[in-house]
């Protein structure tokens, strides 16, 4: 009987079975070991292309794949034998395809816990490899990195030096169909609108800028058949149409490639449709906006859009309750509620505000501002207990409330007023009391820190200087501490390097720490030295804006006051506040601050009293 058989064939499987029955033994007993295999492939059926393992990788290009008339077939040299009592399998090798068998994964683990080898990495690849033969796929086919994963494993399997874990990887990829480009149309335009965060936004009015793409349609194009590894073609699926006609004014260029038609924008507006047909329309005008009728409305801060609300009926408002109109300019009449938001570049409000409603602009105008309002400008006839912040305020007049500005005008001031300024505060007349007028760098826009942000960056420098202060004290008692028992384990080091000998593991930690604090505190003294220098540039600053706020100041033109009222300036450098409360009998036109030279070198600040005060012209 004989001990083993080499032969090609194209079923090894098979060949074990017709073994078993001529060695007249049981098939449990065989195995066979995969000497090599070979590849043949043909276009045509008649011409057989013989190829070995490494010229397999010209089907891993998808269009040699692909080709529909592709059969291939492999022959496998192997050689049968008895298994001995002592041969066990190695490896659980266990072959997952996907739904669409286009990916094949191997589940690999140990069946005990496997020491290092040398072999261990070719023995892997042949259990793969037999139960793929036994699977029915093909061996290197379409592998493309297999080999690679292989020798990654192996090499952290001899890191470890044992093989008990489960690991899966790749074996095999075929084509998945390529889906098709369905024809479809896409209105960026109501794309843009998904970009405001407001539950009350209705799409009513779209805006477009100049040059932007409003519409496109998307041409249909054909998918790409796929293929499995099992050789099966996977059709894909045609493209959908989409029959809806785009007609657009001349007010749209159209741009067309292989991909798209474009319809682009040739100016700023908002897109509506009439007729079937798409314009671009630039003026708009409401007789009011709300929830029901048209929602928000943003026509774009940056875009040409004009907005115009007139409410004739004066138990409703111009503008419902939490609902957003933006536009370049905005003109309402009437009333605006709750919670709205009004956001131009310019914008009127011929009417009150909600005491919690919102005005954003550069250039804004109010009739009764009661809510809250950003703006580069404005002006008001009344400011009723509202939040103004502004480069510039012009109020008629103002009862309640709070301003922030570089520049503050007020016709009539009535009283519970706090009035933050950076250069002027010019009030024609005060009748109230309560008031409160300051000068003090507070910053209403703009990215430059203002001076109480420099001054708490400042004070934080501080802070982190003197923790890092007391971490080099203590660094340096580290240092002086250990240095003698240090300079010991050196020499010691020294000795043991010498005798060539090993160094214990301690020495090395020990010397290591003990340069690394060394090389630290020169870190730590150029962080103080950074921080320093910071601080020193912080205070320059300082002193700049303080010169700016002696140039500031409160003006009552009328010269009369009413008792328990405020005037104030914060000063930054030194940190102080100077407060002064005019009294009825006084006739004061003018504060400003005085900057008198001590004769210690020191500056001393005082409010300076005017009591004829006339404007330059």
């Amino acid at each position: 009987m004989k001990e083993s058989k080499i032969l090609y064939t194209k079923d090894p499987y098979k060949e074990l079975l017709a073994f078993a029955s001529e060695s007249k033994s049981e098939i449990e007993n065989l195995d066979f070991k995969l000497l090599s295999f070979s590849t043949s492939y043909t276009y045509d059926n008649q011409e057989w292309i013989k190829v070995n393992e490494k010229e397999l990788k010209i089907f891993e290009e998808d269009e040699k794949f692909l080709t529909r008339e592709l059969n291939i077939e492999q022959e496998y040299k192997i050689e049968i034998y008895f298994k001995k009592l002592a041969d066990r399998q190695k490896f659980e090798i266990n072959l997952q395809a996907n739904e669409i068998c286009t990916i094949l994964k191997a589940n690999v683990k140990p069946s005990e816990i496997i020491f290092y080898y040398d072999k261990l990495a070719l023995d892997l690849l042949e259990s793969i490899y037999k139960t793929m033969i036994k699977e029915k796929y093909l061996l290197g086919f379409r592998s493309f990195d297999l080999k690679k994963k292989i020798i990654d494993l192996n090499t952290k399997i001899k890191e470890k030096q044992k093989f008990d874990f489960e690991v899966e990887f790749e074996v095999s990829r075929g084509i998945e169909p390529q889906n098709p480009t369905d024809e479809k149309i896409k209105y960026h335009y109501l794309e843009n609108l998904k970009k405001y965060n407001d539950v009350m936004n209705r799409n009513y009015v779209a805006p477009i800028g100049k040059d932007e793409i409003a519409i496109e349609r998307i041409k249909p194009k054909e998918g790409r058949d796929g293929k499995d590894l099992r050789f099966k073609i996977l059709k894909a699926l045609p493209p959908k149409t989409n029959k809806e006609k785009i007609i657009c004014s001349d007010e749209f260029e159209i741009k067309e490639d292989d991909e798209s038609v474009k319809y682009i924008a040739k100016k700023d507006g908002f897109i509506i449709q009439r007729k079937s047909i798409y314009e671009i329309e630039n003026y708009l005008e409401f007789s009011k906006v709300d929830f029901k009728s048209t929602g928000s409305i943003w026509a774009g801060f940056d875009k040409q859009v004009t907005i115009v609300i007139r409410n004739t009926n004066s138990l409703d408002d111009a503008v419902g309750p939490r609902i957003t109109v933006e536009a370049q300019e905005l003109e309402v009449t009437g009333d605006i509620a709750q919670d709205a938001v009004l956001r131009g570049k310019k914008v009127i409000l011929k009417g009150s505000m909600h005491h919690r409603s919102t005005i954003v602009g550069e250039k804004v105008e109010v009739s009764v501002l009661r809510g809250y309002c950003e703006a580069e400008e404005l002006s008001a006839e009344t400011l009723e207990n509202g939040v103004v912040k502004a480069k510039k305020v012009v109020l008629k007049k103002a009862t309640g409330g709070e301003i922030i500005a570089d520049e503050i005008y007020i016709q009539e001031l009535g009283g519970n007023c706090v009035c933050n300024a950076k250069s002027l505060i010019h009030i024609d007349k005060i009748q109230g009391s309560g008031n409160k007028l300051v000068i003090q760098d507070l910053k209403a826009f703009g990215n430059d820190k203002s001076g109480e942000e420099i001054l708490s960056y400042i004070d934080a420098l501080k802070r982190e200087r003197d923790d890092l202060i007391k971490e080099i004290e203590e660094t340096k008692h580290t240092i002086h501490v250990s240095k003698d028992s240090v300079r010991i384990l050196q020499q010691k080091v020294k000795e043991l390097m010498n005798a060539k000998s090993s160094i214990p593991q301690a020495y090395k930690i020990t010397i290591k720490d003990f340069n690394q604090k060394i090389e630290n505190l020169s870190v730590l003294n150029n962080k103080i030295e950074n921080l320093s220098e910071e601080e020193k540039i912080s205070i320059e600053k300082l002193k700049k804006i303080q010169d700016n706020l002696l140039k500031s100041k409160i003006i009552n033109q009328s010269g009369k006051w009413t008792d328990l009222n405020e005037v104030k300036f914060s000063l930054l450098y030194p940190r102080k506040e100077l407060i002064y409360h005019p009294h009825s009998e006084e006739k004061i036109q003018c504060f400003e601050l005085e900057k008198i030279d001590a004769e210690d070198g020191t500056n001393i600040y005082e409010i300076r009293i005017i009591n004829n005060y006339k404007d330059k012209e």
